[in-house]
């Protein structure tokens, strides 16, 4: 009897013995863990490519709006009301033609402010044309200066973020580099949305211009004059280059 008493006593204690290593084990793997955790916590964060640098600048620049709101506004918008948009047509004497706009339908809007600008500049209808089609192409010479960045960082991510995925896949533990990656990402793709949607702004702007200058229009073939056939072409390219944004927009969305 005592010494099945001794036996029993004896694996006891070995079984308190195993249950203390078990403890000290997984004590062991839950502080590994926490020191993983704080690790992933203080990784440094990613340094911008080019790319991205060159897709920040370029979107600071398209972003740039084309209509000031601040002094000038009240004196566009008190000559509008006043006796609208007169272009000055003609040779050499320089005649002002009247062309008021109906109150409400130009007058308060950013168009109709952007073309009173241009006529403020310039006195004839060709030349309000000519300023409006430059601004067009300055604003398509941006996009496409931002689309070739954006091009980059989305190859860019796409790289990164395969090698990331290919190495956790073989058994690498990397999830703190993953995550910050696919943020990084996340962050891109807001800017490149908030860049296609400032350019679909401009290219509203220009379209309604267009309108007004046509409607307004002393002349009844200015469509048909190379400035306006210009304009169209540069609103098309436009349109076209904020199409190409978007498809990358949806490429990087389903890389991240």
């Amino acid at each position: 009897m005592k010494s099945n008493g001794l036996m029993k006593l004896s694996d006891l204690v070995a079984g308190r013995e195993r249950s203390l290593r078990v403890s000290r084990a997984m004590l062991c793997l839950w502080a590994a863990a926490m020191l993983s955790l704080g690790a992933c916590a203080s990784l440094p964060p990613l340094p911008p490519s080019k790319a991205q640098l060159s897709m920040e600048t370029n979107s600071a620049e398209l972003a740039q709006p084309l209509v000031s709101e601040t002094e000038e506004e009240g004196t566009l918008l008190g000559g509008l009301l006043g006796g609208g948009i007169a272009f000055g047509a003609g040779g050499g004497n320089n005649r002002r033609v009247n062309m008021a706009l109906p109150i409400g339908m130009f007058a308060g809007s950013v168009a109709g402010r952007y073309v009173a600008a241009k006529q403020a500049q310039f006195s004839k209808e060709v030349e309000v044309a000519e300023a409006i089609t430059r601004d067009v192409r300055t604003k398509n010479a941006q996009a496409g200066r931002l689309i070739s960045a954006m091009e980059t960082v989305v190859a860019e991510h796409r790289t990164r973020l395969a090698e990331i995925r290919a190495a956790k896949a073989k058994g690498r533990d990397n999830a703190a580099l993953l995550e910050q990656r696919v943020e990084v990402a996340a962050r891109d793709l807001e800017k490149m949305k908030e860049s296609a949607s400032k350019a679909e702004e401009h290219l509203a702007l220009f379209n309604d211009a267009r309108g007004i200058v046509l409607e307004k229009s002393d002349s009844k073939d200015l469509s048909q004059k190379p400035v306006m056939k210009s304009m169209t072409v540069e609103i098309l390219t436009l349109r076209n280059r904020i199409k190409s944004m978007h498809k990358l927009i949806g490429d990087l969305s389903n890389v991240s």
